[in-house]
Parts: C-alpha cells; sequence; structure tokens
C-alpha cells in the first residue's frame, strides 16, 4: 500500500467526472471518460486582445463516445 500525506491541500477545481476522498477508500463500479477540444490555445506576448474571434477545431478522431458494453 501506498502512503501518501499532506500537511495540507487547497483544491481550486472539481472537474465533472472528479472526486475528492479522505480516509479509506475503495471505490468500486466507477467510469468516468471524459474529452475537450479546445479552439483557441495559447495568446502569447504583451498587449494582446481577442475580440470577436472564430476557431476551428480539426478532430480527426472517428470515435468520441465508447459505449460501455460491458454486463452488469
Amino acid at each position: 500500500m501506498v502512503r501518501i500525506k499532506f500537511q495540507s491541500i487547497h483544491i481550486d477545481q472539481i472537474a465533472a467526472s472528479s472526486s475528492v476522498n479522505k480516509g479509506t477508500n475503495r471505490i468500486v463500479g466507477r467510469r468516468s471518460d471524459d474529452k475537450v477540444n479546445n479552439g483557441l490555445g495559447a495568446v502569447r506576448g504583451d498587449g494582446n486582445l481577442v475580440h470577436d474571434s472564430k476557431h476551428i477545431v480539426y478532430d480527426a478522431d472517428t470515435l468520441d463516445y465508447k459505449p460501455n458494453r460491458e454486463k452488469s
């Protein structure tokens, strides 16, 4: 067993498929898949302004969702 101990912890954001657990935990039967396509990228430098922009995301994936085919 691996033990990790923190003096303190600060959480800025919890995503839709995340959890925070304390103590002895065993999460059984949980599964989460997530995919995000972002189209802006990064803006670097000084004095940049992004206004009324349009972005195109090329997503070459043929399948974004894999159905759960496990028998319950």
